[in-house]
């Protein structure tokens, strides 16, 4: 559902774009991209310190409401209320970072995956582990956009990409074996 909702609202973006001749600006904002984050344009990310902390503070709450509707009814969580709060801040945080650096794929998907792998399910031990390995993928993948055609820069979100898939894909054929 989430991805179907996505591809109809990005088909409308794209048809605004390009009734208004803004495909390339839209292209552009799109991508996810480093070199225009300069001072005065990532301040907005301050915004989702106060959201992580609250996801902090809820880690046991999303804990529990991973175990299932009708399990954490049962331990006294209001499941619903839990899930929008979560909810709500991965959007905020996700829409921030978009605002600021543009799409950047994969990470969301293969990092918390890779963790829980590595540690378990434990969502209070994961959750630094998660945001640490995850910034430190993105840093390399920046690095690496910066060397390979030195000196000018590919755009983060193709570097994470290609890297996130061949990663994505071998998570997907080891769960198989």
């Amino acid at each position: 559902v989430g991805i179907m909702l996505g591809n109809v609202i990005g088909s409308i973006t794209d048809f605004f774009a390009y009734k208004y001749n803004l495909n390339q600006s839209m292209g552009a904002f799109l991508q996810g991209n480093f070199s225009t984050v300069l001072k005065g344009n990532y301040e907005i990310l301050y915004l989702s310190i106060p959201l992580v902390i609250i996801a902090f503070s809820y880690v046991h709450k999303f804990t529990l409401a991973g175990m299932g509707e009708e399990m954490s009814v049962s331990l006294g969580l209001n499941y619903k209320r839990v899930t929008n709060i979560g909810i709500t801040i991965v959007a905020l945080i996700s829409s921030l970072v978009v605002i600021t650096v543009g799409s950047i794929p994969f990470v969301g998907l293969i990092i918390p995956n890779i963790v829980s792998i590595w540690k378990g399910d434990n969502l209070k031990n994961n959750m630094p582990i998660v945001a640490l390995l995850g910034a430190s993928f993105v840093l390399a993948c920046d690095i690496i956009s910066r060397l390979i055609i030195a000196p000018y820069e590919i755009p983060i979100d193709l570097t994470i990409g290609v890297i996130g898939a061949v990663i994505f894909l071998y998570l997907i054929f080891r769960r198989n074996k």
